[in-house]
């Protein structure tokens, strides 16, 4: 159940991917059990388990490390998993909320997909672009110098 009321229902096996289900779910083998994710709206956990139906189905490969492409594409090469994280399928923020309800969750496949596709988001851009797209506020000058001076490889031309 989502943090706005909508119920989802899956099965113990789809469901078996997230620590959190297991974990609510253990010793209630033969019984419905409605799971209240407060943390996680209806649009996201819809999402969410979209994946784990799909993963109890066709399971996502590790991601290698080291990444093994340049490419989101290169990396993850099953088509399903590229379309469900894809720019014209989630925006940004849906990918950052992704992230949260599979950190939130227990789903490690969910939370490596879409680390690396934030990864992948970040790859080349600079600093200003990556303050836009996480959505962090602009340091005052005072802040900035305080971090060009505590974290000095940071700001380092390479």
């Amino acid at each position: 159940k989502s943090s706005d009321g909508k119920v989802f229902e899956i099965t113990e096996n789809e469901g078996s991917i997230s620590e959190l289900i297991r974990d609510a779910t253990e010793g209630n083998e033969d019984e419905a059990t409605e799971i209240e994710i407060s943390r996680v709206n209806s649009e996201c956990l819809e999402k969410v388990v979209n994946f784990m139906k799909h993963y109890a189905v066709e399971k996502m490969k590790e991601v290698p490390t080291p990444l093994g492409g340049s490419t989101f594409n290169e990396v993850i090469d099953q088509k399903w998993y590229q379309d469900f994280v894809a720019d014209d399928n989630v925006d940004g923020d849906m990918v950052f909320d992704m992230l949260t309800a599979a950190n939130f969750m227990g789903i490690k496949p969910l939370l490596d997909l879409t680390c690396l596709k934030v990864t992948f988001q970040l790859t080349g851009k600079n600093a200003e672009e990556i303050r836009q797209i996480l959505k962090l506020p602009e340091l005052t000058p005072e802040e900035e110098a305080k971090a060009r001076e505590d974290h000095k490889w940071i700001f380092e031309d390479t």
